[in-house]
């Protein structure tokens, strides 16, 4: 039924193969060191590389129905949705930011903590959103906003609420802003904006980008993929500063810790938060920036106005974390994820935790330790804390979809999980406690006044 195949011709093709694998595995490795030679051959051996991968997405995207967001480990499972544990109340609004398992989509929750009743919802059109970015002439920017932004796909990163209730916020995309009936107000693709979204003390939003192209002046990165950005956005959605945290960091004489990885890498930098300072004081000036450096495990303080790194925070103390905030005149507290990388993949050490560092003594301390070990806060990747006025405080475990409020005693107040009708848990992203009077005051006074059809 067959033929027989001379061994010969069986060993030469083998050969082939051979040479063939290792020709393609040269291209491959001098497309993602950044060669500048051959790059047709270059773009053809990515696409084969990458189509295994693009089919799995594609199997993924055409039966996604939350699995994106889906907390696979569903740990709070048997807690209920919410659970109030006493009558103590904080003057707030909290953006809750959360995939609706039954809605099949990111919505983001205004729940009023007074008596923790959602008291509005925006709704995003994803459509309309995408609709809304010139892909075709950000081509290189955008290449995966389509397969990524699905009607399911498309999340509310640090919604950030203004006084005309709008809603600010992105998606690993461009930036958007809605309005109070969950309508584009605009959008900006300059960019694509991640994590954070913070207000400068000029009324203006720093954000953290990828740079596409590269604006690193320097021929060892000339042709990075994966260059870090600060940008600072205007109320209108307009870019008037962008800068790359590789150059700074180059431009400081941090060169050194860029090629501190054993492994080439397009995200050495994972910036996950830009904490703009409102105030001087006797370590910092109005308009400087904390920068938080996921994958160097660092903390930086950062003078956009004479491009100077003022403080480098670098502790045993924290590792992988997210998330940097101002306390005090000389404290600030980081949201400590406690991963490592081990031998058996990467693990949160006993807890996440909020480390203290305090300008003044040069001392880092852990704080609320014990309550975070009592509750079971854990969560490896994203997640946040923001201190309140009065001392209360709210951590978000952004992959187990859970919310915690406590008081200034570390008691807990409140805590919500976020569950689907059938009980399974999804995802949060970076939600956030509104304390300002007048934003709050004016938010009430739509909600009455204001109708939407939509």
């Amino acid at each position: 039924m067959f033929k027989k195949i001379e061994i010969w011709i069986l060993y030469f093709l083998l050969v082939i193969f051979l040479i063939v694998l290792i020709l393609f595995g040269g291209i491959l490795r001098h497309h993602y060191l950044g060669g500048e030679k051959f790059k047709l051959i270059q773009m053809t051996a990515k696409f084969i590389a990458e189509v295994p991968y693009n089919i799995k997405r594609i199997v993924l995207l055409l039966d996604d129905q939350g699995r994106y967001f889906l907390d696979e480990s569903q740990k709070f499972k048997e807690k209920p949705k919410s659970k109030i544990y006493n009558d103590e109340r904080i003057d707030g609004l909290l953006l809750l930011s959360r995939y609706d398992g039954d809605k099949d989509k990111f919505i983001v929750e205004v729940v009023d903590l007074l008596n923790y009743k959602t008291i509005h919802t925006y709704t995003p059109n994803s459509k309309e959103l995408i609709n809304s970015v010139n892909i075709q002439d950000n081509y290189k920017k955008f290449d995966d906003l389509k397969k990524n932004l699905s009607y399911q796909r498309l999340f509310t990163w640090h919604p950030f609420l203004d006084g005309n209730g709008d809603v600010i916020f992105n998606s690993a995309s461009p930036l958007f802003k809605i309005n109070f009936c969950s309508n584009l107000v605009w959008t900006n693709d300059e960019h694509s904006y991640h994590h954070s979204i913070e207000k400068g003390n000029e009324g203006n939003y720093w954000v953290p980008s990828i740079l596409i192209p590269s604006m690193i002046d320097d021929e060892y990165y000339k042709n990075y993929e994966g260059d870090e950005g600060i940008s600072k956005i205007s109320p209108e959605g307009q870019l008037i500063f962008e800068k790359s945290v590789t150059q700074i960091l180059i431009d400081n004489g941090y060169r050194h810790l860029l090629f501190s990885q054993f492994t080439y890498s397009s995200d050495i930098i994972h910036m996950n938060d830009i904490q703009p300072v409102l105030e001087d004081s006797k370590f910092w000036k109005k308009g400087d920036l904390f920068l938080s450096l996921r994958n160097l495990s660092m903390i930086i303080l950062y003078r956009p106005s004479t491009n100077k790194i003022i403080k480098m925070l670098r502790s045993p103390f924290f590792s992988y974390q997210h998330d940097v905030d101002i306390i005090d005149n000389k404290t600030i507290h980081i949201f400590n994820n406690n991963l490592f990388n081990t031998k058996k993949g990467q693990k949160v050490f006993t807890n996440s935790e909020i480390i203290s560092y305090d300008f003044e003594l040069d001392e880092y301390s852990k704080v609320y330790n014990k309550t975070l070990k009592k509750h079971d806060v854990e969560t490896a990747f994203g997640g946040l804390y923001q201190k309140l006025n009065n001392g209360s405080f709210m951590i978000e475990e952004q992959e187990h979809g859970r919310l915690l409020i406590f008081n200034n005693k570390q008691e807990i107040i409140w805590e919500f999980v976020n569950k689907s009708r059938d009980d399974k848990i999804y995802a949060l992203r970076w939600s956030r406690i509104i304390e300002n009077k007048e934003i709050i005051k004016s938010f009430k006074e739509l909600i009455k006044e204001k109708k939407c059809t939509n």
